[in-house]
């Protein structure tokens, strides 16, 4: 391959790493539970203060077991993810402006990346899941934010793994 496609291909993966991790930081500040009650709608972010109301009103009830655990699950599913992508970035860094081949690095940022957004829409179906479970007459889904950061992972070990491909080499 032409030095030149060469810099280009990375360039673009650069930009995919980056447009993944960008995702996966949008979609854990935004909703990741979706309630819907007749025609109306409302997100819960996993950053929300709303947590703290439905644990204090759960303590010693049956959805303490679901709000403390899943939203933990959910937390490190997402941070997992995001430390896939930003090792992903840093390797593009150094791989398209300086030069360095860190091909070790590059696999432990796809894996990461890729186990954190399966780990993400896990997490996320769960908790919509044990939401549903616990209330009978509120349908919950997995909200904007699990998708988003599903598909921002996707995208990062993609973009972080083509690079690995011999004919991008």
């Amino acid at each position: 391959m032409e030095k030149s496609a060469k810099k280009l291909c990375g360039f673009i993966f650069a930009a995919l790493v980056a447009v993944g991790l960008v995702l996966a930081i949008v979609g854990m500040c935004t909703g990741i539970v979706t309630m819907t009650v007749g025609s109306a709608s409302k997100s819960v972010g996993l950053f929300d203060a709303e947590w703290a109301e439905m644990e204090k009103a759960a303590e010693g009830a049956e959805m303490f077991g679901i709000t403390v655990p899943s939203r933990t699950f959910t937390l490190i599913s997402f941070i997992v993810l995001l430390i896939g992508a930003v090792v992903l970035v840093i390797d593009a860094i150094l791989r398209v402006f300086m030069g360095k081949d860190l091909k070790i690095v590059r696999i432990i940022g796809v894996a990461l990346a890729f186990v954190g957004a399966i780990l993400v829409l896990v997490a996320g179906l769960v908790l919509a899941g044990d939401f549903k479970d616990f209330a009978k007459l509120d349908i919950y889904s997995a909200g904007v934010g699990i998708w988003l950061g599903f598909i921002g992972g996707l995208v990062a070990a993609v973009g972080g793994g083509l690079p690995l491909l011999k004919a991008f080499n």
